[in-house]
Formats: C-alpha cells, structure tokens, sequence
C-alpha cells in the first residue's frame, strides 16, 4: 500500500506534567514536522530510511515484511523505535502489511532533529495512517506521554487538551495574541527525555492535589483568553511558580534569564529543548542579549505556531 502523509510538530505552552493528571493543557501545532511516505517496491522487506532537515540520512535500517525482524541497520538501538511502531500497529490491525510484497518508507523532518518538537509523536501517527488505525492508541501502547503532541501531530490549529481517564479530549481555539510579536520560542540547545521527565514528575508526585489540577486548568483559560502582554506576563509568571514548586526546581528565570526585560517559561520536560519569552525592548536587541546567554536559535510565535 503507497501512503504520504504529513504531520505537524508542537510544543506545549501550559500545564506540562499536570496533562497528565487531567488539567487542561494550551499547545500549538507548528510549520515543522514530518512526511512518511510509503512506496511498493516488491523487494520482498522493508526498507526504512529517516532523512533530515538538510538532505542527508540520519538512520537506515531494513526490517522483515511479516515480523519487522531488523534484518539491518545503521543504528541498532534507533532501529528498534519503527520496529516497535511497526509490531503495535500489526497488534491493532493485524491486515497491516498482509498484501505487500515489500516498501521503501521516507519519513522526512523539516526541522532539526535534536530540537525536540515532535520527531516521536509525529511518527507515531504517520505509522498509524499507514496502518489505518486510531493514532491515540497507538501512541498509549508505545508512551506514557498524555497525547497532546498527537493532537497536535493531525491538528492545523491551536487545541485545548485534557486526559479524562485514559480518553484523549481536544478543541480547537482560536489563539493568535495581538501581542504575538513580543512572543518568542527560544532553543536552549539540550535536548530532553520527555519519557524521562514524566518518571521522575511521577515519583514525586504520584497523585497530585486536585487544586493543583485546577489550578492549571485556570492558568490555560487564562493565557488563552490573555487581552494583553502584561496579562500573559502574570499568567507565565504564576504558572512558573506552580511548576517549579512540583519539581523543587529553579523557574528559569531565577536560573538564566534574572535580566530579562520580560517573562520566560519553560515548555514540556523542564531543563531543556525550547523555552518560552516575552520581550519589552527594541527587538533588534533581541539576538544579542540571546547571544550573551549562548543562545542563537529562537523564532517568534508568528512564523511557526500553525
């Protein structure tokens, strides 16, 4: 079966960890993402290859047609994440593959791999296109991930996101701040284990207060509705606090950012990958206060956010 299909990236922007636990959680598809495009070859396997944002293979691989057995690859522990995919996605619609007679698969990022917006979820439910099945389920027996990101992964829009016993819920909203041009989405250049984050926010917090999920909850109504800058400020402002408190750790602004002429948060797993910013001044000072923090990979919300 030939398929070509596309999926966006995302990032977070409210009630990291506590989606989780049921809050309601704010987060934007964006420009980048992923293509997996399926062609019959006849070859009689599988062949896998993952291109990235320049043009070159990051990972090769070829897999048993019947049993996704790795035959070969370039990376034997990346080789196992599409053959995983692969095996789940058999489990749930055992026709998967049944009349091919072999394929070449090209799934292809737009952005850098180590930027950490999707790379995972977006070949989740490009795997479960491919296979004709549900990509929550899909995501739920590969993840411990609450399922924004696939949300986001099949959504041209900004989305509301909750987890209510296991059941993904989502809408879309309409979010386009007109202070959008104050917003900006800066790389912290280190990559974080979102699988990783989510244990040890569990050990932690094995069951948190019902007012905590609450008051998430209000903190995503409330960046969302937000009529202006200084509103939005507060509202980074307080959800920092809430967090930092989850964690015992350091909001980032305590930890890098004690100069910055506006409001920073942390997006997904804290520590790494992407962070949020609000900025007061002449935006051509922008690159050079970023620069001063080893920092030189930032957009504005208007040229990724969907």
């Amino acid at each position: 079966m030939n398929y070509n299909a596309y999926f966006n990236a995302k990032l977070l922007l409210s009630a990291e960890y506590l989606v989780l636990n049921g809050a309601k959680a704010l987060a934007v598809p964006l420009k980048f993402g992923q293509r997996l495009q399926v062609d019959e070859n006849k070859q009689g396997f599988i062949s896998w290859q993952s291109v990235s944002h320049d043009g070159s293979d990051w990972f090769t691989g070829k897999y048993d047609l019947h049993d996704f057995r790795i035959i070969e690859s370039s990376n034997p522990e990346t080789a196992v994440h599409p053959q995983r995919l692969m095996l789940v996605a058999k489990k749930l619609n055992p026709s998967f593959c049944n009349d091919s007679a072999g394929c070449h698969v090209v799934s292809t990022l737009n952005y850098p791999l180590l930027w950490g917006l999707g790379s995972s979820s977006t070949l989740i439910a490009a795997v479960a296109g491919w296979a004709g099945i549900d990509p929550f389920i899909l995501h739920f027996e590969v993840s411990k991930g609450s399922g924004y990101d696939i949300a986001c992964a099949i959504s041209n829009k900004p989305l509301v996101y909750s987890l209510i016993d296991r059941n993904p819920q989502f809408e879309n909203v309409s979010f386009s701040p007109s202070f959008a041009d104050k917003i900006f989405f800066v790389y912290q250049g280190q990559k974080q284990d979102s699988a990783e984050g989510i244990t040890t926010f569990k050990k932690r917090n094995s069951n948190p207060d019902s007012s905590l999920i609450a008051a998430a909850s209000n903190l995503t109504d409330r960046m969302l509705h937000s009529a202006s800058l200084n509103e939005f400020e507060k509202v980074i402002h307080e959800h920092e606090i809430l967090i930092s408190e989850l964690l015992g750790a350091n909001p980032l602004k305590k930890n890098l950012f004690s100069d910055l002429p506006g409001e920073v948060k942390s997006l997904g797993a804290w520590g790494g990958d992407f962070c949020m910013l609000t900025w007061h001044e002449d935006l051509t000072l922008l690159p050079a206060y970023l620069k001063s923090k080893s920092l030189e990979t930032w957009f504005n919300f208007n040229d990724i956010v969907l």
